[in-house]
């Protein structure tokens, strides 16, 4: 059984995760257009690993999957603009 702040955890990325795929189908108007969306869902799945981990346990498999997912998603969604 979920604790309630796994719960909420898992509430509140789901969020981010909606927020990401609207933005990848350009439903959601972001500032960095699809590159946002892809780092928000990348972020979210990435969080969403950390909550989870207590129950499921991932061990390094898991901490590799949420450092280099939850890093490339910040990098998407701040990083430098390419100039076109």
């Amino acid at each position: 059984m979920l604790n309630q702040f796994q719960i909420a955890g898992l509430v509140t990325h789901l969020f981010v995760l909606l927020l990401g795929v609207g933005g990848l189908a350009g439903i959601v108007p972001l500032a960095r257009g699809r590159r946002a969306g892809l780092g928000l869902v990348l972020m979210a799945v990435a969080m969403t690993i950390v909550v989870l981990e207590p129950r499921f346990h991932f061990g390094i498999a898991g901490v590799g999957i949420y450092v280099g997912g939850f890093l490339t998603g910040l990098w998407l969604l701040l990083g430098p603009e390419r100039r076109s």
